[in-house]
C-alpha cells in the first residue's frame, strides 16, 4: 500500500516536473508575440494618424488660402466703394471745366463782333450735344436769378422759365443753394434727388452736381450724375478684378445676392445670370442654405460638398467660404477645389515609408519568436535535466530565466524606441526644410497663429524677425546652386546657436527666413538680430566668401491679423534693404 502512493507521489512530482520544465517554452514564446502585437498596434496606430493628419494639413491649408482670398476680396470691395464718390466728383467737374472752356473761347472770339444774345445762343448751341449715360447726364446754364438757358431734352419746356423756387424730393431749394454757392465759393459740388428719364416720375434718384461760375452774362455752368451710375461702374470693375485674379491655384470667387441669384461665378460663368435657391450638391445637400449660414457666421464656416467640374465632368469635394458684403444684401465666396490626387499621392508615399518599416519590424518581431521559441526549448531541457538534480539548481536557473526575459524586453523596448525615432522622423518630413533642417513655411503658419492666439488671449507678447541673404542669386550665378545650398546650411547653424529653444526658426522661400521670439520685446529682439546679423557677416563660408543679411523687425500689435504682421516685418525688410542691406530694420 505504502509503495502505491509512494508511487502515485512520485508520479505526480514527475508530471509536476515535466510540467513546470515544459512550462517556458510555451511561456516565453506567448510574452514575445504578446509584445509583437502591441508594437504592431502602435505601430499601424502612428500610420493612421500620420495618415489623417496628411488630409487634415492639406484641408486646413487650402482653408486657409480661401479665408485670405475672401479678405483681400472684402478689403477691395471696401476701397472700391471708398472711392466711388471720388469718382463722380471727377466725372462731373471734368465736365464742367470742359464746358466752362468751350463758352469762354466762344466768348472770347465773338464778343466783339457780335451781339450778347448772338454770343449766349452760339454757347448754348455748342454744348447741348454735351450728354452721357443715354441722356442721364448733361451740361446746364442758368442764370442768377434762376432763369434756365440751357436744359436737358426731357426739359427743354422749361428754357427761358425761372425755376429758383424749384425743391427737389428732400425739399431743398436746390437752384437756390447752387445761385448761394456760385456767390460765395466760384462753385462747388450739391447733393441733391431728381427724378430720371425713362423711370417711374414717382422714383427720385441721388445724384451729384457741380456748378461753376461763367463769369459773363450772370450764367452758371453744371452738369451732375446719379450716383447709382457710377456705382455700377465701380461694381463692374471689382467684378472685373476678382475674375482675372481668380483661378491658377489661388481658388476662385463667387458674388451671389441672399435670394440665390449668381451675380458672379469665375470658375464656372454660365451660373451668372442663374438663380441657385434650389441648386444641390451631387449627394443631395441643399446648398443655399449652407452658403446663407456660412456668410453669416462669425467664425469661419466652409461649406464641403460634392459637385460635378464643368470642365473635366468629374465628381469633385469643393470647399467654400462666404462673407456677406458690408451694406450690401450680396455674399461673396471663395471655392477651393480638394485636389484629392495629390492627398493620395502623399498618403502612398507615407504608406509606403509605413510598409517597409513594418516589413522590418515583422522581420525583427519573428527573429524574436524564434529566438524566443528556441531560448524556451533549451530552457525546458535544462530545467528538466536540472530538477532532478538538484532543487537549488531549479532555483538558480529561473533566476537565469527571468534575466533572459528582461534582456527580451530590453530588446523590444530598444526597437520601440526605433519606431518612435522613426515616426518622429516621419514628422520631421513634414514640418521642417529639407535642406536646412529648419521649419517649414506650412508649420511656420501654424506656429504665427498659435502665438497670436496665444498673445491676444493672455495679453503676451511676441517679436517677429524676417531675413534674407543679399544678393544671393549672384551667389548661385557665380559658385553654383550647389555653393549657394552650402551657404544656406551654415547660415542655419549660425543663426539657430544664437536662439533659444522656445524660439522658432523657420525657411519660408529661396533665401528668406522667419523667427517668432514668444515673450520677446522688440528691444530685445533687436539685440539679437543685430547679433545674428553680425555673426553672418563675420563668418568665412567655404569658396564662397563672406555673406551679409538684411533683417526685418516687428512686435506683435493687440488684435492684428496674421496678415497685417506679415505685411509689417516685410516692410521693414525691404526698408533695411533699401537704405543699403546689411542691417536691421524696424
Amino acid at each position: 500500500m505504502d509503495k502505491t502512493i509512494k508511487y502515485i507521489r512520485s508520479l505526480i512530482s514527475e508530471k509536476l516536473i515535466a510540467l513546470v520544465a515544459f512550462s517556458p517554452s510555451i511561456l516565453i514564446p506567448l510574452i514575445t508575440i504578446a509584445i509583437s502585437c502591441l508594437v504592431i498596434y502602435f505601430d499601424d496606430k502612428l500610420y493612421r494618424q500620420a495618415d489623417q493628419n496628411i488630409e487634415k494639413s492639406y484641408t486646413d491649408i487650402q482653408n486657409n488660402i480661401a479665408v485670405s482670398n475672401i479678405y483681400r476680396a472684402l478689403k477691395l470691395i471696401e476701397y472700391k466703394n471708398s472711392i466711388t464718390e471720388k469718382m463722380l466728383q471727377e466725372k462731373v467737374k471734368t465736365r464742367v471745366d470742359t464746358a466752362y472752356s468751350v463758352a469762354k473761347n466762344i466768348y472770347d472770339e465773338y464778343k466783339d463782333s457780335h451781339t450778347p444774345e448772338e454770343t449766349q445762343k452760339m454757347i448754348i448751341d455748342t454744348l447741348r450735344p454735351l450728354v452721357w449715360n443715354n441722356g442721364d447726364s448733361f451740361i446746364f446754364i442758368l442764370d442768377f436769378d434762376g432763369v434756365f438757358k440751357l436744359a436737358p431734352q426731357y426739359l427743354r419746356h422749361l428754357e427761358g422759365s425761372c425755376v429758383i423756387d424749384f425743391r427737389d424730393a428732400t425739399g431743398t431749394e436746390v437752384i437756390r443753394e447752387e445761385i448761394n454757392l456760385i456767390k460765395t465759393n466760384g462753385g462747388g459740388y450739391l447733393w441733391d434727388t431728381f427724378t430720371r428719364p425713362g423711370h417711374d416720375p414717382k422714383l427720385q434718384f441721388k445724384q451729384l452736381a457741380y456748378v461753376k461760375n461763367f463769369g459773363h452774362f450772370n450764367w452758371y455752368i453744371g452738369s451732375a450724375e446719379y450716383l447709382d451710375i457710377t456705382a455700377k461702374e465701380t461694381e463692374k470693375t471689382t467684378l472685373e478684378i476678382l475674375r482675372n485674379v481668380s483661378g491658377n491655384g489661388n481658388g476662385y470667387f463667387s458674388v451671389i445676392d441672399r435670394s440665390g441669384n449668381v451675380i458672379l461665378n469665375t470658375e464656372d460663368t454660365t451660373l451668372e445670370g442663374t438663380n441657385i435657391s434650389s441648386l444641390r450638391s451631387t449627394d443631395g445637400k441643399e446648398l443655399m442654405e449652407e452658403f446663407l449660414k456660412s456668410a453669416s457666421s462669425s467664425e469661419p464656416y466652409f461649406v464641403s460638398y460634392k459637385w460635378e467640374n464643368p470642365k473635366t465632368k468629374m465628381i469633385e469635394q469643393k470647399h467654400i467660404y462666404l462673407k456677406d458684403i458690408p451694406g450690401s444684401s450680396r455674399m461673396i465666396g471663395s471655392s477651393i477645389n480638394i485636389d484629392n490626387d495629390l492627398i493620395d499621392r502623399k498618403k502612398k508615399e507615407v504608406y509606403q515609408l509605413h510598409q517597409a518599416q513594418s516589413q522590418n519590424i515583422y522581420l525583427t518581431l519573428l527573429s524574436f519568436v524564434l529566438f524566443s521559441l528556441f531560448i524556451g526549448y533549451k530552457i525546458s531541457q535544462l530545467l528538466n535535466r536540472k530538477f532532478k538534480d538538484h532543487e537549488n539548481t531549479i532555483t538558480r536557473k529561473s533566476n537565469e530565466l527571468l534575466q533572459l526575459n528582461h534582456s527580451l524586453e530590453n530588446l523590444v523596448e530598444e526597437r520601440t524606441d526605433e519606431l518612435n525615432r522613426a515616426y518622429e522622423n516621419m514628422k520631421k518630413i513634414a514640418l521642417t526644410d529639407a535642406l536646412t533642417g529648419a521649419y517649414n513655411r506650412n508649420y511656420f503658419n501654424d506656429a504665427l497663429y498659435h502665438e497670436i492666439y496665444i498673445a491676444d488671449r493672455y495679453r503676451a507678447v511676441f517679436s517677429l524677425l524676417m531675413f534674407d541673404i543679399d544678393h544671393f542669386k549672384a551667389v548661385n550665378d557665380t559658385f553654383g546652386h550647389d555653393v549657394g545650398d552650402l551657404v544656406l546650411v551654415d547660415m542655419v547653424n549660425i543663426v539657430r546657436a544664437q536662439l533659444r529653444d522656445s524660439d522658432i526658426f523657420a525657411r519660408v522661400g529661396g533665401e528668406e527666413f522667419m523667427i517668432i521670439l514668444p515673450q520677446t520685446l522688440i528691444d530685445e529682439s533687436y539685440e539679437l538680430a543685430e547679433r545674428i546679423r553680425e555673426r553672418i557677416q563675420d563668418h568665412h563660408f567655404t569658396t564662397a566668401g563672406n555673406v551679409t543679411i538684411s533683417i526685418g523687425l516687428v512686435s506683435y500689435r493687440r488684435h492684428e491679423t496674421f496678415k497685417s504682421i506679415l505685411k509689417r516685418v516685410d516692410v521693414a525688410l525691404y526698408s533695411a534693404k533699401k537704405s543699403g542691406r546689411n542691417q536691421v530694420a524696424c
